[in-house]
């Protein structure tokens, strides 16, 4: 994958942020954060970011709001619902963010989380791009 991945990290400044943004610094990942869904929603909108970390509960909405953010954008990304108790999983997925992470934060497996779903959003750019040329 050439193309520079940037994620937005939606959180309220406590762990295990600061510890994600270290190891996605350490993956080659630009990361810019914001504390609400209000400023998520105008960063979506001129950065169009691939990947969008969130934890569960926002000030002013949760990672439900940013999955519908998401699903309403303008160029297609990846929600990942950042927490620490496993038995949101299941939820999680079923209501379609691309996954769901707990710390610690190593390497290899969250590589392989943000790789993955950098590229799905991307497949899915190229398909959106492709509808609107045809």
């Amino acid at each position: 994958m050439s193309e520079r991945l940037f994620a937005l990290l939606i959180h309220d400044g406590r762990e295990p942020f600061e510890d994600l943004r270290r190891t996605l610094k350490d993956l080659s990942v630009e990361t810019f954060s914001v504390e609400t869904c209000q400023e998520a929603r105008e960063l979506i909108a001129q950065c169009k970011p691939q990947l969008v970390f969130t934890e569960n509960s926002l000030a002013d909405g949760s990672w439900v709001s940013i999955q519908q953010m998401a699903e309403d954008a303008d160029v297609p990304l990846s929600v990942i619902v950042v927490g620490s108790d496993s038995r949101n999983y299941l939820s999680v997925m079923e209501r379609g963010a691309f996954d769901f992470v707990a710390p610690p934060f190593e390497h290899e497996p969250l590589n392989c989380v943000v790789r993955c779903a950098a590229a799905e959003a991307l497949r899915k750019r190229e398909v959106s791009a492709q509808r609107s040329f045809a």
